[in-house]
């Protein structure tokens, strides 16, 4: 796989001979000796066929981990990543109370597990995902079902609110939307550019169009003190700052990710 350009090619065959033995990854050397059958031997070559191909480790295997919880993914939804972290992060530390009924609401929910996890770190709050994509849609739904929040969340096809019931307000809204600039798409990685939904990484032409659209539109559902977290890329801070102060938001910030990135932007709206 080196020799295709893959970053970690011993890792992630480990990885991928686990998933074919239905093993944890510590159990290859805690028995490094045992024989493959056939069948098993066929299944990891397919796997590594994929890899070299750059599909994503977690497309092939078919989950991946975020926060606390291993979620179901394909090729519809956006590969969790620890930068997303930093938007539960941010709801956990601006709403203390963990048994109070908070009301959520993530835009363009993907795979659910933004919205899933805070819900399994509030379990009396409810909450809502909006996704454009119907596939993203079942995806989400395939993971409340496994991490049991069903009856906490429902899940609505929709190009960001518009699909929205009425008389809906929220704590606190999340989202990490499509942010970046189409003319940089190209130059991703293969595993980003060749196979995770275009739909959830095109943000238009300087990658903006629709944070632009959701930072003014939240607003008008959010709850007196309620919050705002969208994810950016950290070249964009100052434009969606700016987006934050025109829309009437109130200690508007920008986050760092586990990398020590500019990554969320937040704000409140104003008590009455």
């Amino acid at each position: 796989m080196a020799r295709r350009g893959v970053d970690t090619p011993r890792l992630d065959a480990e990885l991928l001979l686990a998933d074919t033995l239905r093993l944890q990854r510590i159990g290859l050397f805690l028995d490094p000796d045992r024989p493959l059958t056939g069948d098993e031997l066929k299944a990891f070559k397919e796997r590594l066929k994929r890899r070299e191909a750059r599909e994503p480790v977690a497309y092939i295997v078919g989950q991946k981990d975020f926060w606390k919880h291993s979620f179901v993914v394909n090729c519809h939804v956006l590969i969790p990543r620890p930068e997303t972290e930093t938007l539960l992060e941010c709801v956990l530390k601006h709403l203390a109370d963990r048994r109070a009924e908070w009301h959520f609401l993530e835009v363009g929910c993907g795979s659910g597990a933004l919205l899933i996890s805070l819900l399994k770190e509030f379990p009396q709050a409810t909450g809502i995902g909006l996704d454009i994509s119907q596939q993203a849609i079942d995806i989400s739904g395939i993971n409340g079902q496994r991490i049991e929040v069903q009856h906490q969340v429902r899940w609505i096809q929709s190009d960001l609110l518009e699909q929205l019931p009425g008389h809906q307000s929220f704590d606190a809204i999340v989202s990490n939307p499509p942010y970046i600039a189409r003319s940089r798409l190209p130059g991703l990685q293969p595993e980003i550019f060749l196979h995770e939904p275009h739909l959830a990484l095109d943000g238009g032409k300087d990658g903006l169009d629709v944070l632009r659209r959701l930072v003014p539109s939240a607003f008008g559902v959010l709850k007196p003190g309620g919050l705002l977290a969208v994810e950016m890329d950290s070249c964009q801070k100052q434009e969606v700052e700016t987006y934050f102060h025109a829309a009437g938001y109130e200690a508007v910030e920008t986050l760092h990710d586990c990398h020590r990135v500019p990554r969320v932007v937040l704000g409140h709206r104003r008590f009455i």
